[in-house]
């Protein structure tokens, strides 16, 4: 199947799909967050640790998709680690980048960098108010809880950690890294609050 041109309404994400569990609890989170504070970024995607997101290319779906299997061919899985709510970057998120001794994850960082480089050579670079997803040294690997809106409205963050906090609600501390998928997302303006535009 062909893509549609870079130019139009499309843009791709290369996600690691978290447990069952945890996508279930991130679920929970975002709608919650949604009725208490009209949050819909995160409840726009499902729940996903990023490896390569809003990824605008000319390259065909099955190269895109190939691309990525050929890369991961031979990859093992590895345990990922949820360390818990980290506030960083603007947004609230589960740290999924560490292992438990606060070293990075060499599972994670080199599942980012196996996939970075693999949809570089189609990825058109972008000049966008969020960090380019291709550049590994502007990124932590996160579950995000509250995300782009924050960047928005920052004043809303202390309370908005606090309250997910009081929650009390405990994911999974650890889980198995064996599921990443490719994604399509349309928005009618992407230079706009695209996550309210996205399907």
């Amino acid at each position: 199947m062909s893509a549609p041109s870079a130019t139009s309404s499309f843009r791709y994400g290369v996600f690691l799909r978290p447990d069952p569990g945890t996508c279930a609890l991130l679920t929970e989170l975002h709608l919650l967050l949604r009725q208490q504070y009209g949050l819909v970024s995160c409840a726009a995607y499902p729940p996903h640790a990023t490896l390569a997101g809003n990824m605008s290319t000319d390259a065909p779906e099955d190269e895109l998709t190939g691309r990525i299997g050929t890369a991961l061919t031979g990859t093992a899985a590895f345990t990922a680690y949820n360390l818990g709510i980290e506030k960083g970057g603007g947004g609230i998120g589960f740290n999924l980048h560490d292992l438990p001794d606060g070293s990075p994850n060499p599972g994670i960082t080199n599942l980012l960098d196996t996939v970075r480089r693999t949809m570089a050579p189609v990825a058109e670079p972008m000049d966008h108010y969020r960090a380019n997803p291709l550049d590994p040294g502007r990124f932590r690997a996160h579950l995000s809880i509250a995300s782009h809106e924050l960047l928005l409205r920052p004043e809303l963050r202390p309370e908005i950690a606090d309250f997910v906090e009081g929650l009390g609600w405990e994911p999974p501390r650890s889980f198995t890294a064996d599921t990443v998928s490719l994604y399509r997302f349309r928005s009618t303006d992407w230079h706009a609050r695209s996550w309210r535009l996205t399907r």
